[in-house]
This record gives structure tokens, C-alpha cells and sequence, in this order.
């Protein structure tokens, strides 16, 4: 039911008829929201010239209190929540979560909208007016009138809210990628220092100067001066309870390098620091994995986890990755659909044609990292001569005969893989070999090799923290 207000100025809810539409625009914010509720009326160009340019905003703190000022503000509207339309942005992330779940529990329609179809709205309506929260609250719900009455787009969606467990996926895979990076960091840090104080040592320990070998023979014996005083049983004792068997039989040759080591001598900040990186690591490293399993403990209950990991290849945190980057699918479903989802993955080709002047491809810009670094490793993974053939290796391989280069072809190869996990979460379906294999007309289905161990995939997966987009140039 709705209750008739009686006439007020002219920035108030003046006059509202029974079931009269009103239409509130929120701009999210940490410490302070801005909401703006215009009814329907208001719009009537005719009747009212831009007088829900005119209409009074409500700033209101993002707590208890603030819900409750912005509730008093809404009741002399209506007091159905059905009569009301509200739209805010998803700017602010975690900021808009608690008042989302305030609107939802008492049954308002609630919608967001893309930031940057505000902002392209805002420059349409007020030309290079400066952006104000009250102006972005009002031009919301005007932006409500439009897409519910006239029709309008603007990149408007209902809002889902998640479980929390699954909301704090995408936020707990970007801890991991700050995570690895310091480590990675770090790790350089140290070998950058041995380089000085024990440059011998990287020609016996040739992968890396930073593992957990080499800390532990430097915890031991921080400079080649003290690692040239101890017996080769002493070195031997060191690499063997770190299980570098091999490295241990070569002991002395360990103590010939630090006899005759170059390092430079009498460095103290040097040694201070070294000891101070090795320090640092174990933490790093252990609250790695610990986050590692954390991410597996969520996604183990969540439905789309059994669906991604029947691919030939998986991982914890590319599973993870994916499901807290993608969210629903039907939010794609219900959009863009295939389209829109491989777009947001990262795969799906951005042109450019214009004439004869101007023709060229690359990978969508508006897309998620993350993902796109994921379905990268896995394709890398899926081609990598130690992996089994698979319906993948035979669509690159058709792709390379036909003169496409390797590049290009890895990124179609990519580009497939999004599409494949499009309709498998639509449908909720695991993948089946054989049926994309029949798929893609394939019927021998090649050499099979050995299969790449669990743990190796989960080092390519450490591997999508790296800066740069693996296949960046690539085009699906």
C-alpha cells in the first residue's frame, strides 16, 4: 500500500499519487553514501522542466544509524518497497555489500549499473560538468526512469549477492598474486646478494641461489670464508636434511668453490641483508600455502569446482581464479552470452577496420587479468610436450599446418577453452574428451604420453602471478 504525501517544496516528494514509481540512485562510498529518490512524475519533461535535476539528496554514514536516516528518507515516499527502483554502481566493492544486503532483506529492487555508463551519461547531460555524489545520485535514478520505462540499456543488471565465501574468492586469488610477487621478489633480493658475497655458489646450485637448499647451507654458513672451514660430513649433513641427495655427494667440490670464491669480502649490510631475505621467506612461503589451502577448502563445496577440474588439466588456484572472477555464469547467460563471456575472460578479439586503411585484431582490453592468465597457463600446459595429446594439442596443430602462426593459434586455442567452460557451467555438464574430440571432427586422437603431474601444474599456476599477459599479442 502506498500512503499519499502531502504537497511539499519544490525539492520534496510533492503530491505522490498511490503506486506512483519512485526511483532512487545511490553513490557508494567508505565512509559516506549519497542517495537521491525521484518519483516518476518528476520526469515528465512537460509538467516538470529537469526538476529531477533539482531533487534533494541524502548523504547517510555506512552504518546502522546511516541505514536508519536512509530509511526515514524513503518511508514518506512509500511505504511498499515495491513501488521503489534502486540503482547504484558496483564502485567500492566490499563498501556496497552491507547496504545491498539492507535493500534485499526488505524486498527493494535493486540494480547496478556500469561506472562507466555514468560517467559517459554524466558528459552526455552536463557536458564536462565535475562529477559530484549527489550529481551521480541523481543522474542514477534518472538512468532507472529510462532503462525501466523508455527502455534503455545502460549496462544494467539485477544484483546477485553471492555467498560470502564465494564474494571473497576473487579477493583472496589477488592476496595470492601480492603474495607470490613478494616472494618473487624477494627471492630475486637474494640471489641479487649471493651474486656478490658467493657468485660460485650459482654454478653448483644452478636452478636457483634462493631455494630452500641454498638458505639453508647460507643460514649455516653465511659467507665462503665460513663454509670453507667446515668438513665436507658438515656440508653433506646440511644438504641431506634438506634432501638434495645429489647435491650432497658433490661436497667437497662445494668446498673447492668457497676456497676459491671471489665474493667480495667485508661487506657487512650485505650478510645483514642476506640473512635478513632468508629470514623473510619461510613466512612468505607458509602463508602461501596456507592461502592455497584455504582457496581449496571454499571451492570444495562450490558446484562449479567439479565442472572446471574435468579438464585435462587443473588447479587449485586456477580453479579458484575462475570461479571467483566469472561469479554466475547467468549473469552472461542473461547478457551477452557467449560473446560477453569470452570477452570478460580475455579471449575474444577486439577489431579495428575502417576503410582500407585500418584493419587489425588483438585480445579485448576490457577484460579480467587474472583469467586471461589462467586459460593462458592451461593452454600452455595442455601443449607442453610432456602432456598427453588431447582434442586441444590436435585443434592447435590443425591450426599451425594451416600456416597460422604459433602465437595466433595458441590464442584460438584459448579462446575455445572459454567457450567450452561456457557451456559446460551453463549446462552444469563436465567436460567429455570424447565428445569434443567427435566435436571437432577428430577421429584419431594421437599419441598418448604421460599425463603432467599434480604438482607440476600447481607450479605453472604459481605462474599466472607474473606481470606480464601470457600471450599478450595473441588473437582468438
Amino acid at each position: 500500500m502506498t500512503t499519499p504525501i502531502p504537497a511539499h517544496s519544490s525539492n520534496g516528494p510533492s503530491a505522490i499519487a498511490p503506486g506512483d514509481r519512485i526511483y532512487v540512485g545511490i553513490d557508494v562510498g567508505y565512509r559516506t553514501h549519497v542517495a537521491a529518490a525521484i518519483p516518476l512524475a518528476h520526469f515528465d519533461v512537460a509538467r516538470h522542466h529537469d526538476r529531477w535535476k533539482r531533487a534533494k539528496p541524502l548523504s547517510f554514514s555506512t552504518d546502522a544509524a546511516g541505514f536508519a536516516k536512509l530509511q526515514r528518507y524513503l518511508d514518506p515516499f512509500s511505504s511498499n518497497p515495491a513501488d521503489f527502483l534502486i540503482l547504484l554502481e558496483p564502485t567500492g566493492g566490499f563498501y556496497a555489500l552491507s547496504l545491498l544486503s539492507y535493500l534485499l532483506s526488505r524486498s527493494y529492487a535493486v540494480l547496478q549499473v556500469e561506472n562507466t555508463a555514468v560517467k559517459d551519461y554524466r558528459e552526455k547531460t552536463f557536458g564536462s560538468e565535475t562529477k559530484t555524489d549527489h550529481t551521480d545520485a541523481r543522474l542514477m535514478a534518472r538512468m532507472g526512469f529510462l532503462h525501466e520505462v523508455v527502455g534503455e540499456e545502460f549496462s544494467i543488471q539485477p544484483v546477485q549477492i553471492s555467498p560470502p565465501d564465494q564474494a571473497a574468492l576473487r579477493l583472496m586469488v589477488r592476496d595470492l598474486v601480492k603474495l607470490q610477487k613478494e616472494i618473487t621478489r624477494r627471492t630475486n633480493q637474494l640471489q641479487q646478494v649471493i651474486a656478490v658475497t658467493f657468485p660460485e655458489l650459482k654454478s653448483f646450485l644452478t636452478n636457483t641461489t634462493a631455494s630452500v637448499t641454498a638458505r639453508a647451507l647460507l643460514e649455516r654458513y653465511p659467507t665462503p670464508e665460513a663454509l670453507s672451514r667446515a668438513s665436507p660430513d658438515e656440508i653433506r649433513a646440511v644438504l641431506w636434511s634438506r634432501h638434495a641427495y645429489g647435491h650432497a655427494k658433490r661436497a667437497e667440490e662445494l668446498l673447492t668453490l668457497a676456497r676459491a670464491s671471489v665474493g667480495v669480502k667485508q661487506l657487512v649490510h650485505h650478510q645483514w641483508r642476506q640473512a635478513w631475505l632468508i629470514k623473510q621467506l619461510p613466512g612468505l612461503e607458509q602463508a602461501r600455502q596456507e592461502l592455497i589451502l584455504q582457496l581449496r577448502q571454499v571451492i570444495e563445496v562450490h558446484p562449479y569446482t567439479p565442472i572446471i577440474e574435468s579438464l585435462p588439466v587443473k588447479s587449485t588456484i586456477w580453479t579458484a581464479t575462475l570461479i571467483g572472477v566469472i561469479g554466475k555464469v547467468e549473469r552472461f547467460v542473461e547478457r551477452d552470452g557467449l560473446a560477453g563471456f569470452k570477452a570478460y575472460l580475455g579471449w575474444w578479439p577486439q577489431k579495428a577496420a575502417s576503410g582500407t586503411s585500418l584493419n587489425s585484431s588483438r585480445l579485448a582490453s576490457k577484460a579480467v587479468r587474472l583469467s586471461r592468465n589462467v586459460l593462458g597457463q592451461m593452454v600452455a600446459v595442455l601443449l607442453s610436450p610432456n602432456m598427453r595429446s588431447t582434442p586441444f594439442r590436435l585443434y592447435y596443430e590443425r591450426l599451425v599446418a594451416r600456416g597460422m602462426p604459433s602465437p595466433k593459434a595458441r590464442g584460438h586455442v584459448a579462446g575455445k577453452l572459454a567457450e567450452l567452460l561456457y557451456y559446460m557451467l551453463k549446462t552444469l555438464t563436465p567436460y567429455d574428451e570424447q565428445r569434443h574430440q567427435k566435436a571437432m571432427g577428430f577421429s584419431n586422437p594421437g599419441e598418448v604420453t604421460m599425463p603432467v603431474p599434480a604438482d607440476t601444474l600447481e607450479g605453472v599456476a604459481q605462474t599466472l602471478t607474473d606481470d606480464p599477459d601470457l600471450l599478450e599479442e595473441s588473437s582468438t
